[in-house]
């Protein structure tokens, strides 16, 4: 494979809006930063440009609805699919928050043709990486495999967007599943503390809950109320199938209409409304179980749909410089780390300074001194060069994205699916237009003090054990006890064949006179240059 699930979840982490030093990661056990970023719809992906070498695409809808998006990356022998299933929490019925997350894991379970064994063997059997996501407005499943088993995962993908077994048998056994991961995640202070922000800060939206549902729900919660939900959300016509990899665009097409053409669509339903009302000022006393406290202040932010969103992203990375007025309070000892996070849903978003602070400190003190750094900022404007360089780093992002075959395929997906772009490049172009000017008047718009929403996360130890997972952690979809089964006729032919790849790994090995050994590999995805030593 191209790359180790940890490091490609650390990339995805990394394309999320203005990922927190890796220092501090490290320093203090990845912190609630990293935890509060999982929630920021997991796949919020860097933009990547859409002409690039070895960078081809074909975009193609089918009669029946299906948007399809092929690019050509030859950076590894590797293929990713992604469905986007554009059907989200906010979709869920009234009094349900957890329905979408809850047909997610239940698409794992089976289908007409394709048992839950018989899917862990296929995985298995081509060396392959499947999983899933819910967010607010999609529903993303994701298959990584070596480039010659792409048919076998497209057919997969196809059975599943064909039908879903959804039995009460199979929901019993998932239930049990879930709700311990609703636990866990309710036993995490900073998830609580996400909670009632989201609430406070969309009270009357389908944006007030996140995607993970409750114990109540899923206790009431029946197979067939999900095999309905997927009756009615899950259709080509409301997809959006992304492949990326070191592929032929026009055959993947032919075989994509080959497996899926025959799809019928459906009727989808309005969607819910969202009707955002005033940000009330409010102040949050909580407690964390963790070792170090945090302080934030929060403020609506515009979302995918609004103009203002590049100038955003550039004046969170702007506020989160190690450069800045915020990551000043670190060096001056008033803060173990300071910085801004920007989390972005389509009709709008949020943004939060972050101050870690020890146990003791005088809180009082260092949430008047981070308002009044904000104030400052606001009232003077932001320097120039660190605008500057915080687009640059927005660009840098962007092209590095293309040294991922997954990483891509994602970026592809959140432009699309998530952003309803038509390219990741619009995010750049639109990034390359903020200026100065644009900058300090998002600034002076949305960092509205009197209209913030305070937290303090004071540490009080609980006696209990504590995780450095953070929430939101990823299930498991191997069965417990796997026992071999008998694979369908086209996913056997295939995985029958012993195939090994040929490397495209020829690298340039030279000695300098000073016998110092240079290694150089030329590549033609993207526009960067890694330098090792």
């Amino acid at each position: 494979m191209e790359e180790s699930q940890d490091s490609r979840a650390s990339r995805v982490r990394r394309a999320r809006r203005t990922a927190p030093p890796r220092r501090l990661l490290s320093a203090i056990s990845a912190l609630v930063v990293a935890s509060l970023l999982a929630l920021a719809a997991p796949v919020a992906a860097r933009p990547a440009k859409t002409s690039s070498p070895g960078g081809d695409v074909l975009r193609a809808t089918l009669p029946n609805g299906l948007r399809v998006v092929i690019v050509r990356n030859r950076l590894a022998p590797v293929a990713t699919t992604i469905v986007n299933y554009m059907v989200g929490s906010n979709e869920a019925p009234a009094g349900f928050p957890g329905t979408a997350h809850a047909q997610e894991p239940m698409m794992f379970r089976g289908s007409p043709g394709l048992t839950a064994s018989q899917l862990a063997d296929i995985i298995a059997g081509m060396g392959g990486d499947m999983n899933a996501d819910t967010q607010q407005t999609v529903t993303q499943y994701f298959f990584e495999v070596p480039t010659q088993d792409l048919e076998v995962a497209l057919h997969v993908q196809s059975i599943r967007m064909r039908g879903v077994l959804d039995d009460e048998k199979l929901w019993d056994q998932e239930r049990g599943a879930i709700e311990q991961e609703v636990a866990q995640d309710l036993s995490n202070p900073q998830y609580v503390f996400y909670t009632k922000l989201l609430k406070a800060m969309f009270e009357g939206t389908p944006y007030e809950h996140d995607a993970l549902g409750t114990k109540p729900s899923f206790d009431k919660t029946t197979g067939k109320m999900l095999k309905k939900f997927y009756d009615t959300w899950y259709a080509p016509n409301n997809a959006i199938l992304v492949v990326v990899g070191d592929v032929d665009p026009q055959s993947t097409l032919a075989t994509v209409k080959k497996l899926f053409g025959p799809i019928p669509a459906k009727k989808i339903p309005p969607r819910p409304e969202v009707h955002l009302k005033p940000v009330k000022p409010a102040t949050m006393d909580l407690t964390t179980d963790l070792p170090y406290g945090l302080a934030v202040v929060a403020f609506r932010m515009p979302g995918f749909d609004n103009p203002d969103y590049a100038a955003s992203l550039v004046l969170a990375d702007v506020l989160s410089s190690r450069r800045g007025s915020l990551y000043a309070l670190v060096p001056k000892g008033k803060a173990l780390y300071a910085g801004f996070q920007n989390i972005a849903l389509p009709k709008s978003g949020i943004g939060f300074t972050m101050a870690v602070f020890p146990k003791g400190a005088d809180t009082k003190a260092l949430v008047k001194e981070v308002r009044q750094i904000l104030a400052t900022d606001v009232a003077k404007g932001l320097p120039p060069d660190l605008i500057r360089a915080a687009k640059r780093r927005e660009l840098t992002d962007a092209e590095d994205q293309k040294n991922s075959v997954m990483g891509l395929a994602m970026s592809w997906s959140q432009a699309l699916a998530v952003e309803g772009k038509s390219s990741p490049q619009d995010d750049i172009d639109a990034i390359e237009k903020v200026t100065v000017a644009d900058v300090n008047r998002v600034a002076r718009k949305y960092l509205d003090l009197d209209h913030a929403i305070v937290a303090v996360l004071k540490p009080q130890p609980s006696g209990k054990p504590t995780s450095s997972k953070g929430f939101g952690g990823r299930e498991s979809f191997t069965p417990k006890n796997p026992k071999p089964v008998e694979l369908p006729d086209w996913a056997k032919k295939q995985l029958a064949k012993v195939f090994v790849p040929e490397s495209n790994v020829h690298p340039v090995v030279t000695t300098l006179p000073n016998g110092l050994r240079l290694i150089v590999q030329p590549a033609s995805v993207s526009d960067t240059v890694k330098l090792y030593g």
